[in-house]
């Protein structure tokens, strides 16, 4: 697969280094445009239509090659430039040709509503895709404009996320005109000529980012400033450059969406396809079967001599030796095909389902840490049928000694009956606990039940089958662990299940490749 994100990175970051569009000689050079921008900022200033800044600066490349910034002060020093820019390019600071200010805060004690206003009060999270979105869109009443009317931006100026999300830049639709501004956001107005679309571009790219990026280390609070914001260096090029790289980036933008949508469409097919050779595979249409494999009931009295063995071990109950007859529905297409050496089982006669520790012993959050040795499994870690470590919590020893249940054990399969169903993963620990949300799923014995294929049943449309018809949940999807130990599962001969794994591994392979 493509990674577009970084595709377009690379675009933005060719656009800004002029590899993008092609130079034209006759431009008027950005130098000359830097001028025009100085005059026009004079005129404003001695109109009192924006303020002079303390200590401005300009920046000129010397005729050793090196680049220097002199200020109003008249004081001259080097300065570091990102990367050499092309013949007729100039970098400038955003304070040279744009001034910024920040938006308010909702005043302490009121709040923002659903219900439109006459006042649209833009967020952080509204400020996507350079543009606003309107789907989350929430508006300030009639008091609140009152007190932070002064506080606006409009479809002229360019919005700049300074808190949360850092260094995403915009523009505010025409029918947001005039919206109220968040507190974690700036508008950069751009009193001179240069292209609006371009400047967004620039700060979207990298050479900004990383800018964003330095400057929100240096501070002791999580935002960018004002003033750090606009003493970023942007590359300028001519003013008829601008409009280039804007048209070549649209073009370039609007290939990777194709690619994007094409991708979609194959990652949509390829999922459709493994999920028809998995459900092939456990209705035992995909393999040829061979007549010289031990049938499945074979194997279940294997099974049940195991469990046998188990409880006068005392390492299971009585109740696990009872067994539950399968039932099924009217409709029961998904079993009509299984091969003679098949048997239809509940799930409790072939493995052991134990719930997790949900006493007055099942650790607290704040017990919980993001390092150790005991992992403490939710379905947030159950990731690609395997359990991920990001955002994996830990138990410590005490804790963990006082669980009475819902200790894992490796090759164990962890099955979530709260809120995403059916999410699993197979565990690869040798020790740890599952949270409330799970439930483990433990072969009597792997020889006889391969995890694996456990693994692959819990992923298969005859889970989701019997899903539908136990699922007890209203708000949240539910489903009790005794309901799970009725699911019916088509049970295959042992010599079966090693080869349905290894077709499904073969498949999935192909497929992966060809994505």
């Amino acid at each position: 697969m493509i990674d577009t994100k970084a595709l377009k990175d690379k675009i933005l970051d060719l656009a800004m280094r002029g590899k993008l569009a092609p130079q034209d000689p006759n431009d008027e050079p950005a130098s000359e445009l830097l001028k025009r921008i100085k005059a026009e900022k004079e005129k404003l200033i001695n109109q009192k239509k924006i303020k002079r800044e303390k200590n401005g600066s300009e920046i000129f490349q010397g005729d050793d090659g090196l680049h220097y910034e002199k200020f109003a002060d008249e004081t001259i020093k080097e300065i570091e430039v990102p990367y050499e820019l092309p013949e007729g390019w100039a970098w400038a600071r955003i304070s040279q040709f744009a001034q910024a200010k920040g938006g308010k805060r909702v005043p302490k004690g009121m709040n923002l509503q659903a219900i439109k206003t006459l006042y649209p009060y833009l967020r952080v999270t509204d400020m996507k895709e350079e543009t606003i979105l309107l789907d989350k869109l929430l508006y300030a009443s009639e008091s609140i404009w009152e007190k932070i009317k002064g506080y606006t931006i409009n479809n002229e100026d360019i919005y700049l996320t300074i808190a949360g999300t850092i260094g995403r830049a915009g523009s505010v639709p025409l029918e947001l005109n005039n919206s109220l501004l968040t507190e974690n956001a700036l508008k950069i107005i751009n009193y001179s000529p240069m292209n609006k679309s371009y400047l967004i571009k620039a700060l979207n790219s990298n050479v900004a980012q990383n800018q964003f990026n330095n400057l929100f280390k240096q501070v002791a609070q999580p935002k960018l400033s004002i003033k750090s914001t606009l003493s970023t260096l942007i590359p300028i090029p001519p003013l008829a450059e601008q409009i280039r790289i804007v048209d070549r980036l649209s073009e370039g933008m609007e290939l990777v969406k194709l690619i994007e949508l094409e991708q979609h469409d194959l990652q949509e097919l390829s999922s459709r396809l493994k999920k028809l050779v998995l459900d092939g595979a456990m209705q035992g249409t995909l393999l040829p079967q061979n007549s010289d494999d031990e049938p499945a009931s074979i194997l279940l009295d294997k099974i049940r001599a195991e469990k046998q063995k188990l409880f006068k071990e005392g390492k299971i109950k009585k109740k696990d030796l009872e067994e539950i007859q399968p039932t099924l529905d009217e409709d029961n297409a998904y079993y009509q095909n299984i091969p003679k050496s098949w048997s239809l089982v509940c799930l409790k006669t072939i493995v052991y389902i134990l719930n997790g520790d949900r006493g007055k012993n099942y650790p607290s959050k704040e017990k919980l840490s993001f390092s150790g040795n005991i992992p403490f499994i939710s379905a947030i870690n159950l990731k690609n049928g395997l359990v991920s470590k990001e955002s994996l919590k830990y138990l410590n020893d005490e804790q963990y000694n006082l669980l009475r249940s819902g200790k894992i054990k490796k090759d164990d399969i962890l099955f979530c009956i709260r809120g995403s169903l059916a999410k699993n993963g197979i565990s690869k620990f040798t020790k740890g606990a599952i949270a409330s949300s799970l439930v483990i799923l433990r072969s009597y014995n792997k020889r006889l039940i391969s995890p694996l294929f456990l693994l692959a049943y819990c992923n298969s449309t005859q889970i989701s089958s019997e899903l539908n018809k136990y699922n007890n949940g209203t708000a949240q999807p539910n489903l009790a662990a005794s309901d799970l130990s009725k699911f019916v599962i088509a049970l295959p001969p042992k010599m079966q299940q090693h080869k349905i794994l290894r077709a499904i591994y073969r498949v999935n392979n192909i497929v992966d490749f060809i994505k």
